[in-house]
């Protein structure tokens, strides 16, 4: 009975802000059954993201404590798998659909994936740890699933309509999510008083979230006022322009900033070791290993960009 219980409690809160969103979404409703869908699928993301985690934060890199540990886990592992399952859902499922027809709907179902992978996590966190960590994690942790997949569906609803920059909304939209989803993680799992930033963090988050879900209502309202539903048929898209290699440098950009972040907690986090549970020679080996790939790809990435420019 008690478990029922815990399932209950772990599984209301994502419900209602399911609800939230599919009744913000008024001007032009998505099916129901590819909402749920949006959610099973979110769900099943959460078992590849746990694998790729525990393989991840098994390197002796991430041993080191406190807040330093906490930042390198969060910003280099937890934050971008997370949130790159559940982007990768929604463009392999989700981002062709015929229901896919407006802006917002990049709100509704990247909300619905987020929800569905909080939902199954949350049931495993509520069940093992009690109704105190079901509380907690319904003020916490839910929100910040739930509006980190409504801002980046905000970007990605912008991208499906865009007729250029498309991968740089997606890469923004993918950035806002990662930084907001690390910063959060760092905190929680520091074991200092920065936890309780925790609070701040997810109401300034809840806030721009729900501004964001009024903003796709107005771009709703801009596609179909004065469209009746029977002629409500997806916008013949216009294809972004090619051969200018925009998204090359967001996604160089991108890996650099998240190679140099982690090169900055790292050191820090040698430095500060002072009770030496991670070998310097070991973690900089390690830190090399883990970023001379991503450094790489971001220096071809930019030679061909700049190459194309002089074309």
């Amino acid at each position: 009975m008690v478990t029922i219980g815990l399932v209950l409690l772990a599984i209301a809160p994502p419900i209602l802000f399911l609800i939230y969103i599919v009744r913000m979404d008024s001007v032009e409703p998505e099916p129901v059954k590819t909402v749920l869908r949006a959610v099973v699928l979110g769900a099943i993301s959460v078992i590849p993201a746990a694998f790729i985690e525990s393989v991840g934060l098994s390197s002796p890199i991430f041993k080191v404590g406190g807040f330093i540990g906490a930042g390198l886990q969060s910003f280099v592992v937890i934050a971008p798998v997370e949130e790159g399952v559940k982007l990768l859902v929604v463009m392999l499922f989700l981002w062709r659909s015929r229901n896919f027809n407006e802006e917002n709907d990049g709100i509704v179902y990247t909300g619905a994936v987020a929800i569905g992978f909080a939902m199954l996590e949350n049931v495993f966190y509520v069940v093992g740890n009690g109704f105190g960590n079901g509380i907690m994690r319904a003020l916490t942790s839910i929100p910040l699933h739930t509006f980190t997949g409504v801002l980046m569906g905000y970007f990605i609803g912008l991208a499906k309509f865009a007729a250029t920059g498309r991968i740089g909304k997606i890469a923004a939209g993918f950035f806002i999510a990662w930084l907001l989803h690390a910063v959060y993680d760092t905190f929680a799992l520091s074991g200092t008083a920065a936890g309780l930033l925790i609070i701040p963090l997810v109401i300034m988050l809840v806030i721009f979230g729900v501004l964001h879900l009024k903003k796709g209502q107005l771009l709703s309202h801009k596609r179909w006022d004065g469209v009746s539903a029977g002629m409500r048929t997806p916008t013949d898209m216009p294809r972004p322009a090619r051969g200018k290699g925009t998204w090359k440098i967001v996604i160089a950009r991108f890996l650099f900033t998240v190679c140099a972040v982690f090169w900055a907690l790292l050191i820090a986090g040698v430095v500060t070791d002072t009770k030496g549970k991670t070998s310097n020679t070991d973690a900089l080996i390690g830190g090399v290993i883990l970023t001379i790939v991503p450094v790489m790809i971001g220096i071809i990435l930019e030679i061909s960009r700049a190459r194309q420019r002089k074309r």
